[in-house]
């Protein structure tokens, strides 16, 4: 069994826990976060525990890490996040509930979190402090780099790159070996044909620049 501290008391680090709560190849043994988050001594039922006490309480040798921070808030607000528990001196873990099927032989990061249902194609290359929602589908041969987030039911076909900070939100659907640049947001349940922009917020059937939403074609 391994034990697991959970980095973040947000919806997306209190999903996290109860997959693992219901792993029996895990046990949580805290919550941590930054002390503006830690008014309550416990949370679901376990310690809370500022990141200023946390290596005192359980320190890295005993236990791995779990970084778990919303998409919406920035990927820039997610990788300080998971930095705050590496520079702690925590490794962290990737956690793939047993339901994904991944097929084949992967190359990843740290930090990846994988939801129930997901299917990761083969030959995929992933780095780190990346979310994969339920029941995404991730195509062969992709390239995802660090703090991206899929959403609930997003379909991402073969040979796609996903840059670091991108955003694919619920279900939306990336055909094959197109680009997604670094920051490049996705709306809900848009259609991508081409490669997206850098930090520019893709809505649409097919998806275009938010800025040409509205214009004739």
């Amino acid at each position: 069994m391994i034990d697991i501290v959970v980095n973040g008391t947000g919806p997306l680090g209190r999903m996290v826990f109860h997959l693992l709560e219901s792993d029996d190849r895990y046990r949580v043994r805290a919550f941590t976060a930054d002390a503006r988050y830690c008014s309550e001594p416990s949370l679901l039922g376990v310690p809370l525990i500022p990141h200023d006490d946390i290596v005192a309480a359980i320190p890295p040798d005993d236990a791995e890490c779990v970084s778990a921070l919303g998409g919406l808030g920035g990927w820039e607000a997610r990788r300080a996040h998971a930095a705050t528990m590496t520079a702690l001196g925590y490794r962290h873990a990737n956690y793939v509930h047993p339901s994904a099927v991944v097929q084949g032989e992967q190359t990843w990061g740290a930090n990846n979190i994988v939801f129930p249902f997901c299917t990761i194609g083969f030959g995929g290359v992933m780095g780190h402090d990346n979310v994969l929602r339920e029941k995404v589908y991730l195509g062969h041969e992709h390239q995802v780099g660090d703090h991206t987030f899929i959403g609930v039911g997003a379909t991402i076909g073969g040979g796609c790159s996903l840059d670091d900070g991108a955003y694919i939100a619920m279900g939306s659907t990336l055909t094959n070996d197109i680009t997604v640049r670094s920051g490049a947001f996705i709306g809900i349940g848009s259609l991508l044909l081409k490669d997206a922009l850098p930090n520019t917020r893709y809505y649409g059937h097919p998806a275009r620049p938010d800025a040409e939403k509205g214009r004739g074609s």
